[in-house]
């Protein structure tokens, strides 16, 4: 690959250049391998693009399941993935759209369409309904993809309708919906069960512990910085990964000596020193997603035997827990809001849905019959 970017004058290196670069070198398409070998082949430029996205990279790569590009689509096929190539995304999640894309072409061919001219609504719809085999949010990422490309062929009036004509975008009211929480007696338990005599133990409890006293996001705790504390003022200081607002929170006792026991005595030396937490496992780099996190917290609510049937029970209920939690101590909205980082107290009022004393006082009478 090197000699080929310098054969070619290439100075900056990017994923379709890898893309080119493996069809005429190799004469297969980088996302879609179908045999071990062009897997093997493909792995160091993978390694490439993830170590320069994430900082770090899988030590496997698997072929997953394979799709065959229908001859009759070859040519659109081959636009939207140069399509898909100048998006600003990272590589995953140009492979979901290819996936997704590659997928609907071969259910086409399946069921006898052939040209994109014959494609009707109800064509996409029921290619929908042959997805019950996939996870609900599977088939949400899959219509958003199709909307996507879609809206795509359409602009090439390649398709009589847009992805937004067969799949319209409803918003919703954010506070429409009941948000899964943890009562204090909960928390506590789930707090107490990690074992903290270890370096993953003391780190996995210093992540626990902001997500739950200062109720922070998952994506801000694996952010978190070393200038990010100012340990004399006692204030943690950042900005938000979500909004890119900057917040200040108070760095609690039931905070800070967690985090100075894991940065002592757990934390390895790391390739990037400027990141409080780093992997548990070599090579010690920052974390690049919070999956990692989502495991951590899914883990101790076992560990502590924490029924969370019906609940979501990742590091984002935490943060629910905490502001419903305080909402039922009768602290103000206002100081709530503040603490979660919101910049509105409207988005705060979601909170009152689980919180039943209030909901109890606002609620109307029902009138005789």
């Amino acid at each position: 690959f090197f000699n080929y970017c310098v054969k070619h004058d290439i100075v900056q290196v990017t994923v379709p250049i890898a893309v080119e670069f493996v069809k005429e070198s190799f004469g297969f398409d980088f996302y879609n391998t179908t045999s071990r070998f062009q897997t093997v082949l493909r792995r160091p430029l993978l390694i490439l693009f993830e170590f320069e996205e994430f900082g770090n990279y899988k030590k496997t790569h698997q072929r997953g399941s394979t799709t065959k590009i229908p001859l009759v689509y070859e040519t659109v096929y081959r636009e939207f993935v140069d399509h898909v190539n100048l998006m600003p995304i990272g590589l995953k999640t140009r492979e979901r759209k290819i996936w997704s894309f590659t997928k609907y072409l071969e259910y086409l061919e399946s069921t006898g369409i052939l040209t994109l001219s014959q494609i009707e609504y109800n064509t996409v719809h029921e290619y929908i309904a042959s997805l019950d085999g996939f996870a609900p949010a599977t088939v949400r990422v899959i219509k958003t993809n199709l909307r996507e490309a879609y809206d795509w062929m359409y602009g090439k009036k390649y398709v009589r309708f847009s992805g937004r004509q067969m799949f319209p975008v409803i918003r919703k009211d954010p506070r429409n919906k009941l948000l899964s929480h943890y009562s204090k007696e909960e928390i506590r338990q789930l707090v107490s069960c990690i074992d903290t005599e270890t370096a993953a133990g003391k780190c996995v409890y210093a992540i626990i512990c902001l997500l739950t006293y200062l109720g922070m996001r998952a994506g801000d705790v694996i952010a978190l910085k070393f200038r990010d504390i100012d340990w004399d003022k006692g204030v943690i200081s950042y900005s938000q990964q979500k909004t890119g607002n900057p917040l200040t929170l108070p760095l609690l006792d039931e905070v800070k000596f967690p985090l100075l026991d894991y940065i002592r005595n757990g934390r390895h030396e790391s390739a990037d020193p400027e990141y409080i937490f780093v992997t548990l496992y070599a090579p010690y780099t920052k974390y690049s997603c919070t999956s990692s996190v989502f495991r951590m917290v899914e883990k101790c609510m076992r560990t502590a035997g924490i029924d969370y049937e019906g609940r979501h029970h990742g590091p984002h209920s935490l943060r629910h827990s905490l502001a419903a939690n305080m909402l039922a101590e009768n602290v103000p909205i206002s100081a709530i809001s503040n603490i979660m980082g919101h910049s509105s107290t409207k988005t705060t009022e979601v909170y009152l849905t689980v919180d039943e004393t209030h909901l109890k006082e606002i609620s109307l009478e029902v009138p005789n019959a």
